[in-house]
């Protein structure tokens, strides 16, 4: 019996503070899309210098996005 060797393969998140639709994330995809399997979750608007933000009393939600063509992507409410 023959066991095949499985090669693993990377997963690659990228996220960002600029929103979902800035332009240097679709950048950062094509980049790094032959390398592993990529998966982009990124604000559904820009959040910048929000870092000690945080969301209360609303849900959090998470959206599918079909902007990156053949990548899981996915925008998010919140800060």
């Amino acid at each position: 019996m023959s066991k095949s060797k499985k090669k693993d393969v990377p997963v690659i998140l990228i996220t960002n503070d600029d929103g979902i639709m800035a332009p240097g994330i679709l950048n950062l995809v094509e980049a790094v899309k032959d390398l592993g399997k990529v998966v982009v979750v990124a604000p559904d608007k820009p959040q910048s210098g929000m870092g000690h933000a945080i969301t209360i009393g609303l849900p959090l939600r998470l959206h599918s996005v079909t902007s990156f063509e053949g990548i899981e992507a996915w925008q998010c409410s919140g800060t």
